[in-house]
Parts: structure tokens; C-alpha cells; sequence
């Protein structure tokens, strides 16, 4: 039997890699950003640097897995 090489499973695979990516590096930017914020006491400009740091690297992970999983 020929397997579909983008079946739903496989979509569901991607939304779920998408969600996890964008939510780790959110995150791992907002926790970054606040350690650096409390060791210089410069509260809160390096947590939203970082948010924004992690926001962009998160987009641009999504869009190379996204690329990836179609092929392009």
C-alpha cells in the first residue's frame, strides 16, 4: 500500500512542531531576557528584547520547517 507523503497525520505533526517551536523559544527569550534584566537591574528592557528575539527566531524556525515539510 503507497503511503501519502502528506497525509493528516503528518499535518497534525506539523501544527503541533509549529505550536511547541513558537511557544519554546517565546519562552526560553522571555526567561533570557528576565535573568539578564535582574543581573543588570535593567528591568524590562532586556525581557522584551528577548521576547522579540524569540518571537523572530521562532518564525524563522517555523518557516524553514514548514519549507522543509513541503519539500520547496
Amino acid at each position: 500500500m503507497k503511503q501519502d507523503k502528506n497525509g493528516p497525520l503528518r499535518a497534525f505533526a506539523l501544527v503541533g512542531t509549529i505550536g511547541v517551536e513558537l511557544a519554546t523559544s517565546v519562552i526560553f527569550g522571555f526567561w533570557a531576557g528576565r535573568a539578564v534584566d535582574n543581573w543588570l537591574g535593567t528591568e524590562p528592557w532586556f525581557l522584551l528584547i528577548g521576547l522579540l528575539f524569540g518571537l523572530g527566531l521562532g518564525i524563522l524556525g517555523v518557516f524553514f520547517l514548514v519549507k522543509q515539510f513541503f519539500g520547496e
